[in-house]
């Protein structure tokens, strides 16, 4: 009987040695899957099966996948890895391969660029109605908003040093974080400074902490070792504290994301099944 998979060892070994994503360590722990931002909300992309899929060498299968254009580029599969496995450095290799071997259109590279903008963008828009109708609420007293916040409470986050202290400006963390499409959005920099400086409760009631994705991007990016994703937590639990938002504004806020990024999956199905070039146009061997 013939097998459902044919395995070509020969495919496996060459995209091992193009992009030493360390595949073949991967036993399935399922960690990169659940961690997957996008996977938790429209269960679309499992980074786990694209590794494995490598391992078994299926590039032509591999490229002609939708999943490799709805990744983030957040890199929290790979941070979260136990076997030090790189999904997101698989994933943006058969990306750039996908556009070389003519399997889709160079145009969606930058469509998926532009759908990603948005989606972060919508994102802020809609914290910033919930976080305006938390303050029409009356979540947040007079005193509550004149009095400044200390940097110090946000030095530490549930015993683990932020280093919060030790930030020079240098904007390696805005470089390096996935959702940092402008300032008004994300910018890890201006978040991590707004507490140092004091203007914690600011950074509270902008849409920064509560769009970041937990991804530690911007906390492995820095040199000096401020944690900012830490940072970010550490404003969420302050304005829980404060009781500027409540349960209420979780929930209503994990709601909406998740419709979000359901809508820009749907999108990016959309860009990518108008650029997908035809069966007979599939990728030469390599």
């Amino acid at each position: 009987m013939k097998a459902a998979i044919q395995p070509k060892a020969w495919h496996r070994r060459w995209i091992n040695e193009a992009v030493r994503a360390e595949i073949n360590l991967c036993f399935t722990c399922g960690s990169c899957a659940v961690e997957c931002p996008v996977n938790r909300a429209t269960q679309g992309l499992d980074p786990r099966r694209l590794v494995w899929m490598a391992n078994l060498g299926l590039m032509e299968d591999l490229l002609r996948l939708l999943d490799l254009w709805l990744c983030l580029e957040c890199r929290k599969c790979s941070h979260v890895c136990p076997m030090t496995v790189k999904p997101s450095a698989l994933i943006a290799f058969l990306r750039w391969e996908a556009v070389r071997e003519g399997v889709v259109d160079e145009a969606l590279s930058d469509q998926r660029r532009r759908l990603q903008e948005r989606l972060h963008r919508e994102r802020a828009g809609v914290v910033r109605d919930l976080l305006e109708q938390a303050r029409d609420g009356g979540k947040e007293t007079a005193h509550s908003a004149s009095t400044p916040l200390s940097w110090k409470r946000f030095a530490r986050f549930h015993g683990h040093d932020t280093h919060v202290a030790s930030c020079f400006a240098c904007g390696e963390c805005s470089n390096a974080c996935p959702v940092c499409v402008d300032r008004s959005v994300l910018d890890p920099l201006v978040l991590v400074r707004s507490a140092l400086l004091g203007y914690g409760r600011e950074a509270i009631m902008s849409p920064a902490p509560w769009l970041c994705l937990q991804c530690r991007s911007c906390s492995r990016a820095c040199s000096h070792h401020v944690q900012g994703h830490l940072v970010a937590l550490a404003l969420r639990e302050e304005a829980e504290r404060q009781g500027w938002v409540d349960a209420e504004f979780l929930k209503a806020w994990h709601e909406k994301d998740k419709v979000l990024f359901q809508k820009h999956a749907e999108r990016v199905g959309d860009a990518y099944r108008l650029l997908l070039k035809e069966p007979s146009s599939s990728p030469s061997a390599l």
